[in-house]
């Protein structure tokens, strides 16, 4: 897979990890829990995102459009793709680690002159809502 079809949070990790590449050696040591931690919750994000929008692929195609006015409108609500994430150390042995992930829900309309135009329309987006999601892990897996 090339680096245009990765996920956008993807790129965000591969920036931070040029950067630290780039900035030289340094004289802190990594927590290799914690950074075995990082990187599942980076597989957990792309797996949760992937989910989120192929929820927002199902909320376009089962669009409900109805009348108003003199034509029709649908709404329907996508998710990411951006996102941001990071872990916390929590101090607990059982659940070492909490992920923090933000994204934003996104509300769009569609309007038309009749069911198949509306449908065919492109969403005017009417509504940007951040969200984050707290997730912990525990027994070695991240769980919502």
């Amino acid at each position: 897979m090339s680096v245009g079809n990765r996920h956008p949070c993807y790129l965000i990790l591969l920036s931070a990890v040029l950067a630290l590449t780039l900035s030289g050696p340094s004289t802190a040591t990594a927590d290799p829990g914690k950074t075995a931690a990082q990187k599942s919750f980076e597989q957990f994000v792309n797996a949760w995102m992937s989910k989120l929008d192929r929820i927002g692929k199902m909320n376009i195609l089962g669009l409900d459009i109805i009348p108003h006015d003199q034509g029709f409108v649908g709404r329907y609500v996508c998710y990411g793709p951006e996102c941001k994430f990071s872990i916390k150390e929590t101090g607990s042995a059982e659940t070492p680690f909490v992920g923090l992930l933000h994204y934003s829900e996104k509300h769009f309309l569609k309007k038309g002159e009749t069911r198949q135009k509306t449908f065919q329309s492109p969403g005017m987006l009417t509504k940007k809502i951040p969200v984050t999601e707290i997730f912990r892990f525990t027994r070695g897996k991240w769980v919502y």
